[in-house]
């Protein structure tokens, strides 16, 4: 009844107001530029890299969506799994270590919108806003299929 909803209420406004507390607290810790606030001035190790991006993937796919797909189509289904690990190894192998290079070179890029724009030289911007619009756009999906996977989770 109301009272579910108003301790849920209060409940996500706690989570909010210490995620904005320790996001302050890591702001105050840092440089004053935004590259030592976003990339941890650039001092993380792969190990913390790697647990970050694995946590990213951690969605509602790989919990909820990967074992319905084995379950509808069977065991047949886990070579996608295969090409999940095959992918992600890919990326930390191949993609991951040029990227963190070239962001340096390319003026120090901190968002993939910069790369694109400092590695292209793209002074009309048109690759920054594309790069931008394709991002909060596929992240609106990926963040609502998640809290929709979660919801069906503790349905």
């Amino acid at each position: 009844g109301i009272y579910m909803a108003t301790g849920t209420i209060i409940s996500l406004g706690l989570y909010f107001v210490v995620m904005l507390g320790i996001g302050l607290f890591a702001y105050r810790q840092t440089d004053t530029n935004v590259e030592g606030y976003m990339l941890g001035g650039r001092q993380l190790g792969p190990a913390v890299t790697a647990l970050s991006a694995g946590a990213s993937d951690m969605s509602g796919w790989m919990l909820m969506g990967l074992p319905g797909a084995m379950y509808v189509s069977g065991l047949s289904a886990g070579w996608i799994a295969v090409g999940l690990t095959l992918g992600a190894l890919a990326n930390y192998m191949l993609v991951a270590p040029r990227l963190r290079v070239y962001t340096e070179v390319a003026n120090n890029s901190i968002t993939l919108p910069d790369y694109f724009e400092n590695r292209f030289a793209d002074n009309t911007r048109l690759l920054r806003v594309i790069a931008s619009v394709v991002i909060v756009v596929f992240f609106t999906l990926y963040t609502s299929s998640g809290v929709v996977a979660g919801g069906k989770l503790f349905e």
